[in-house]
């Protein structure tokens, strides 16, 4: 495994992609060294780019003291050309982690769904930002920012 010092806080390591049987994920494993100029905490999102081929963002999430994964879908093999042993190299840059505007202006409009975003645990909280974010367009981002935190009224 070879660790590239961080450029505009992205970090390139060379792993190889592994899968523990043929009916569970592929993964990546990098080791807690290379991430140690981020001082993760938990669970993080990342954007990804495999062999230089921009496949999606992430989550690399701890393994143990020593190492972090994360998945590797059969959609990206099938892009970067890459399979079970083959060693890639890996660029990861920290996702933003700013709510999308959407999801940012009903918090601030609404009490009532700013109380419960705020009951939501981090990690559920980035799933509804990247849920939210990922729509292409502003209505369908503040329609799904509302029925997460908006839960409609009991039917009469």
């Amino acid at each position: 495994m070879t660790v590239t010092e961080p450029a505009n806080d992205s970090i390139t390591v060379n792993a190889t992609i592994a899968r523990k049987q043929d009916d569970l994920p592929r993964f990546v494993v990098i080791p807690s060294l290379a991430l140690a100029p981020w001082s993760l905490t938990g669970t993080t999102l990342v954007e990804v780019t495999l062999d230089d081929v921009a496949v999606a963002r992430r989550t690399v999430k701890r393994w143990d003291a020593d190492r972090w994964f994360f998945n590797i879908t059969q959609k990206d093999c099938a892009r970067t050309g890459c399979k079970v042993g083959d060693s890639v190299s890996i660029t990861m840059r920290r996702a933003s982690d700013a709510l999308p505007a959407e999801l940012e202006a009903l918090l601030l409009k609404d009490a009532a769904a700013a109380r419960a975003w705020q009951q939501f645990t981090p990690s559920r909280q980035r799933m509804l930002r990247e849920h939210v974010a990922a729509a292409r367009h502003a209505a369908t981002r503040e329609r799904r920012a509302r029925r997460a935190l908006c839960p409609s009224p009991p039917p009469e």
